[in-house]
């Protein structure tokens, strides 16, 4: 391309309006039609930065090109002009932006007069091109057009940080650190809440680039607030700016994050909710709340803690599980998807000799093991020094001597050890605190005195005594809750339920037709509890001494029939995939935290699976268990359609369910949908979920789309 004057008179002119407005800057009031073109800025920068790196390129390369391609120069010189002209207009476009207010700092100015400058030396390297100058002189253009990459990388870096936050381009090659937060170290602020506010929100809300006045980078800032006044609340999230502006519709021009970018995850914000809920203070540690405090939970949803442990041992052979598995030896697995088994005892009069040992085949799985008040004998301690993997041990009201207890120094992995109640002594627990793990101990009721205890903790920082609070005679102490085991909702045919209390001597009071555990219709817990239809469990602790404890409630449901395959037709959320498809029938009960690995979650479609048996079956109820927080934008379903045939070919709607939402203070965090089908046999069903196009008004987070979360269908 020959560069002719009018081509050339064009970049003058745009040049000379960009000196123009920077130096009258602050005279310049732009009208609205021009910030239409200024907020096309971000759209229009890629085209300059390919444009030069292309013809940076080509020019490099010019003389093997030469040889090939006669013309590859008048190519470079068009490439060369066309990126001159879109960097100028980008530019023009960026100044245009800037007026609009919230960029200021270091970071802007060096894009801003960076981006100036490059625009002014691509015109003077057009320059050199149009006028033809001295080939004597063409090191000065290779010098400038070298010089022009340089200034279009220091260009972007700069970009990115005022959109992206600070060091963008270059964190990937730094070392990324685990998000992991340490228990009892951590700051809810400074390292929950501080980063999700980094990562979403200060890369337009940073002292470089503050939109609407808002820095979101510190908390001197976030308590200053910006033009439209505080952030937040404290103590009172809904009204809160900041989650208003979260929980707007996406389209929303005042959204926050707006739409384009990195949206904040449903964990993501219920952290947010609950710290302002909770509120909002920057110096408090993690460690003052409970571990039941929504604000705890959405902590460790959104990071997890350090030490959560991840075994190398295979798991253990299911058949051999359910072969031990008796009402008074209860097995479970510890966690969702670990290989590590949680072992309790129940009923002393049921425990044997063999009841240890027969444990063997599973030992190397067996991490948690709960032998209280059982007749435990020396041999049975010698078969515990086999268990290699145990990690947390209960051997609260044995009968066990000193000297007995003092010989598990084999246990190397033991972490945590409970002896309430036993005859241990301050020689056997200084043996004790030498195992090379243990971190916890339970010494309540027991000979050691005081000024034993003080001494040996003294010498043993790192690990934690507990020898319980002194009871004042006067003052009646309330009874913690008791453990229901296990704690999941779902089972086949029936399933054996067990109750404890950590307390020696407590009644455990208990019904399971919903009535209250203090009636006189309720039972006195003596063995396990054998479920074989729907029931909800009510238990309350009582102790003569003590106030009753709180209640603790657990709903079960049987499921008659599982299906031999299952066809999720439709992609749960990649955040919230659980085992897909397995997951609707492992009988596992999804927990509180969204990404526990037990919820199926779904945004925006459908939720459809077809399931099919080899042979035909006979049902009458299907059920959906979901879970409900508005809050969090979890909704059920707007409705609900069964499709069942004896082919899939040939499937009829059966049922369709419109589902009706709950008050928002009346809502419960789950909910089973029962949907009663004609009954007939059926080889293949579809169940298909229809979600709200949009939240209704009138409900929390209205205008948004909701979240369908499941986590078991229920046939039978």
């Amino acid at each position: 391309m020959i560069i002719k004057n009018s081509h050339f008179n064009v970049l003058i002119g745009l040049n000379s309006f960009i000196l123009f407005f920077i130096l009258f800057e602050k005279s310049i009031q732009i009208p609205a039609f021009l910030q239409v073109f200024g907020r096309m800025h971000p759209l229009l920068l890629h085209f300059p930065i390919v444009l030069l790196i292309l013809s940076w390129l080509l020019y490099l390369f010019r003389r093997p090109l030469e040889k090939e391609i006669p013309n590859v120069n008048r190519f470079i010189n068009l490439i060369f002009y066309v990126s001159a002209l879109t960097i100028a207009i980008t530019a023009i476009f960026g100044l245009l932006l800037s007026k609009e207010g919230g960029f200021e700092g270091e970071a802007y100015l060096w894009h801003k007069y960076s981006g100036v400058g490059l625009s002014f030396l691509t015109l003077g390297l057009i320059a050199f091109i149009r006028f033809n100058i001295s080939s004597k002189n063409r090191l000065l253009f290779t010098v400038g057009i070298n010089l022009s990459f340089i200034l279009l990388l220091i260009v972007g870096h700069f970009g990115a940080t005022l959109t992206h936050g600070e060091d963008f381009v270059f964190a990937p090659m730094r070392e990324k650190k685990s998000t992991e937060l340490n228990l009892e170290n951590a700051m809810v602020f400074e390292d929950a809440v501080l980063p999700i506010l980094q990562a979403k929100c200060a890369g337009c809300h940073n002292a470089d680039k503050a939109k609407g006045g808002l820095i979101l980078t510190d908390s001197s800032s976030i308590l200053k607030g910006g033009e439209n006044g505080k952030v937040f609340t404290a103590g009172n999230a809904l009204t809160s700016l900041m989650i208003e502006r979260i929980l707007m519709d996406i389209d929303n021009e005042h959204r926050m994050p707006p739409k384009g970018k990195p949206q904040l995850s449903i964990d993501e914000v219920s952290l947010l909710r609950s710290w302002i809920q909770s509120g909002g203070k920057f110096d408090v540690p993690l460690s003052a709340f409970r571990e039941q405090d929504t604000l705890f939970q959405s902590v460790k949803a959104v990071y997890g803690f350090e030490g959560a442990e991840k075994y190398d041992f295979s798991p253990a052979n299911e058949e051999k599980i359910a072969e031990l598995n008796t009402p008074y030896r209860i097995i479970n697995s510890l966690d969702q998807g670990s290989p590590a088994l949680d072992v309790n005892f129940y009923g002393k009069d049921f425990y044997t000799k063999e009841s240890l040992s027969e444990l063997l085949p599973i030992a190397e799985q067996i991490v948690s093991l709960n032998l209280s008040s059982m007749p435990v004998s020396k041999e049975d301690l010698q078969t515990l020094k086999k268990f290699k993997n145990l990690r947390i041990l209960n051997l609260n009201k044995t009968q066990l001597s000193n000297d007995d207890l003092s010989q598990i120094d084999d246990l190397k992995n033991l972490k945590s050890l409970s002896l309430i109640g036993t005859q241990i002594k301050l020689d056997g627990l200084n043996k004790i605190v030498a195992l090379p793990s243990i971190r916890k101990l339970y010494v309540w009721n027991t000979a050691i005195q005081p000024k034993e205890l003080e001494q040996i903790r003294k010498e043993n920082p790192k690990i934690n005594i507990d020898a319980g609070v002194p009871q004042d005679n006067n003052q009646k102490l309330a009874l913690t809750a008791p453990k229901i085991t296990p704690n999941r909702s779902f089972f086949q045919n029936k399933t054996l339920v067990s109750l404890s209390h950590p307390i020696p001597g407590v009644s455990l009071r208990y019904t399971l037709d919903g009535s209250d555990p203090d009636s006189s219709g309720a039972q006195i817990y003596k063995s396990s509890i054998t479920i074989d239809k729907n029931a909800l469990l009510r238990v309350k602790a009582d102790k003569e001494g003590w106030l009753k404890s709180p209640e603790v409630r657990q709903n079960f449901y049987i499921a008659i029939f599982k299906p031999e395959r299952i066809n999720l037709e439709t992609k749960p959320h990649q955040q919230y995939k659980a085992r897909k498809g397995e997951s609707f029938f492992d009988l596992e009960s999804g927990s509180d935290n969204n990404a526990d690995g037990r919820w199926l979650g779904f945004q925006g479609s459908d939720m459809s699976t077809i399931l099919s048996f080899d042979k035909p079956v006979k049902m009458d109820t299907i059920a959906l268990s979901i879970k409900q927080d508005y809050n969090q934008h979890i909704y059920p379903p707007e409705s609900i359609e069964i499709w069942a045939g004896l082919d899939s070919l040939n499937l009829k709607l059966l049922k369709k369910v419109n589902l009706t939402l709950e008050k928002p203070d009346k809502i419960k965090n789950r909910r089973i949908i029962a949907c009663d089908i004609p009954h007939q046999e059926v080889s293949f069903i579809r169940l298909k979920t229809k979600p709200y196009a949009k939240i209704p008004e009138g409900f929390p987070g209205n205008g948004n789309l909701p979240w369908l979360f499941v986590d078991e269908i229920i046939l039978k």
